[in-house]
């Protein structure tokens, strides 16, 4: 959040409470007055009826005064409040015991208790590839009628029908998803609602969480994509959505999506940038690669979603990345995982880093995991296109907004840390934290990601064509 932003969502909130205290002054003074003239008894008739009108009309003002916000309610902090699931004793015990499986809890459908609210669920999902295998699970919510939330970010109340909640258990400390979300905002890749909460299972706490709004439904329902497509491991489509009003079916918007693979042993050069072009946002997705590079995302392949969008009046795909749990990764996901590689061009295999400079060279992208990011590094002309956007991006994110991002991530985040219950489930995780241990880790990261920009502003002067 930039510091106006800040300013701004405090005014809002200085505001609110001012305007509750002069409505209050204004209601007490103007019943005051009007008991004051019904007791008085030398003014003439018609000029008490006077009188008790402008008095009336006063009350009504004082009723009605609006000032900075459209409704008067006091504004929900979500990251103050709780997602309290209620399930049934053995639904809970199944939830935490559970290994590997993805499932639905019906029978009955649990009920959402927030901010003094309940909810009905239509759908209550256990998900997350990862922490299918740990005590806190994920979760996908989709309710029966909308929610309204606030969101931070946008210092709006919005409305959410589908929602996800991410257990984060590969989150060290739980500070990576906040600095990766800090990052893709800054570079106008993060423009969904996403804040941080404490989720509870029949008033049983499961820690902290990470809740986002449901991307699928943000872009058809608010960007009004034709469809939306999850990518997973050698680009295979592991989720798929489409707007009910699209002009074409699924199998178009698919056949769309396997062209950028279908395209890439054909062409090479201008050719090959121009052909991409055409069905996807190089732009964005060099852009979400610069973030990969800075943080060493090693939460790789499956962790994307492209959405259908306008530009330059042509339908092409945008990209979103997501749940970024596994940034600061010691190497690429790649590597001892020759099932994860791509196979348009073979084959691949890497057991080192040098296996992979044998490859491709030594080249500013952290991961070649996926063929289209493989096409990047070995196509020059490609690699060139890539190396302008890294440079616009690493030279956007300076270390004033370095530091800006952390300072958020400590505020949001630390908060929780005073929860000794929230903390004790973090026994559950890869990793079990502590207070010291978030204060260290983040410190310590800050530095390191102020050296590795450095490092990479150092590398572009080598490698990019002047």
């Amino acid at each position: 959040m930039s510091f106006s932003k800040l300013l701004n969502d405090n005014q809002l909130k200085c505001c609110h409470k001012i305007r509750k205290i002069i409505k209050s002054g204004l209601f007490a003074f103007s019943l005051s007055l009007l008991l004051y003239v019904n007791r008085i008894t030398n003014f003439g008739y018609f000029m008490k009826i006077r009188l008790q009108n402008y008095l009336m009309l006063l009350l009504i003002v004082a009723y009605v005064f609006s000032g900075c916000s459209k409704e008067d309610h006091d504004i929900i902090d979500p990251e103050k409040e709780v997602f309290n699931f209620m399930v049934t004793d053995a639904q809970r015990l199944y939830i935490n015991a559970s290994r590997g499986e993805q499932y639905e809890i019906t029978d009955p459908i649990p009920e959402l208790h927030f901010a003094g609210s309940i909810y009905k669920i239509d759908r209550f999902e256990i998900r997350g590839d990862g922490s299918l295998n740990f005590t806190r699970k994920g979760f996908g919510v989709n309710l029966d009628h909308k929610i309204t939330i606030y969101d931070p970010e946008e210092r709006t109340e919005r409305q959410y029908e589908e929602f996800k909640l991410l257990a984060m258990v590969f989150d060290f400390t739980y500070i990576e998803n906040s600095l990766a979300v800090g990052l893709l905002r800054e570079v106008d890749l993060w423009p969904v609602c996403s804040f941080f909460t404490e989720v509870r299972l029949n008033d049983r706490t499961q820690g902290l969480y990470h809740f986002i709004e449901d991307p699928f439904e943000y872009f058809i329902e608010r960007e009004n994509a034709s469809s939306v497509i999850r990518r997973g491991y050698d680009h295979v489509i592991k989720a798929f959505s489409a707007n009910p009003g699209s002009r074409y079916g699924q199998e178009t918007y698919v056949a769309f999506f396997k062209r950028i693979y279908s395209a890439l042993p054909l062409y090479s050069g201008r050719q090959m940038y121009d052909t991409l072009s055409a069905c996807l946002d190089l732009e964005q997705y060099f852009t979400k690669l610069s973030i990969d590079l800075l943080i060493r995302n090693g939460d790789y392949t499956d962790e994307i979603i492209f959405y259908t969008k306008i530009k330059d009046g042509k339908e092409i795909f945008g990209v979103f990345p997501w749940d970024l749990d596994d940034i600061f990764s010691a190497q690429p996901h790649e590597i001892g995982n020759p099932w994860a590689t791509g196979t348009v061009f073979g084959s691949r295999e890497y057991s080192d880093m040098n296996d992979i400079v044998s490859d491709v060279g030594m080249k500013l992208l952290y991961s070649i995991e996926d063929d289209l990011d493989y096409k990047i590094a070995r196509d020059g002309f490609l690699y060139q296109q890539y190396l302008k956007t890294l440079r616009t991006v690493i030279e956007k994110i300076d270390p004033a907004t370095i530091d800006r991002i952390f300072d958020y991530t400590f505020d949001h985040i630390d908060p929780f840390y005073s929860n000794d219950s929230i903390v004790a489930q973090s026994r559950y995780d890869a990793d079990e934290t502590s207070y010291d241990l978030f204060i260290t880790n983040l410190a310590g990261k800050r530095q390191m990601l102020k050296e590795r920009r450095n490092w990479i502003l150092q590398e572009l002067d080598k490698q990019q064509n002047k």
